[in-house]
């Protein structure tokens, strides 16, 4: 008994911590920004738009000098793949779940 929670706390040690919650944009017209600025659109994102089967790991919070609240994550694409690293998106535009 003792080795099995032993080796529980040591996989346990080494699984990754997710910082945040895993969120899908609430509409296709969601941005996906370069920085906590409004119409700083990312330069992969300048002329395409994510779709209801993306999703965002969200990694932490930002905000702007006028209150705006933004995630900072990873972005994921409808089939699961790693999209783009450290993008920013619209807190009100993202559904991050009950």
């Amino acid at each position: 008994m003792r080795t099995l929670l032993a080796v529980a706390a040591l996989l346990a040690g080494t699984a990754p911590l997710l910082a945040g919650p895993t969120c899908s944009p609430g509409d296709p017209s969601a941005q996906i920004l370069a920085s906590a600025t409004i119409g700083d659109v990312h330069p992969a994102f300048s002329h395409k738009r994510v779709a209801y089967g993306w999703s965002l790991q969200v990694k932490r919070e930002d905000h702007d000098d006028a209150g705006m609240t933004y995630y900072v994550g990873d972005l994921y694409d409808a089939q699961g793949k790693l999209s783009t690293k450290n993008v920013f998106v619209l807190e009100n535009e993202w559904d991050c779940g009950p």
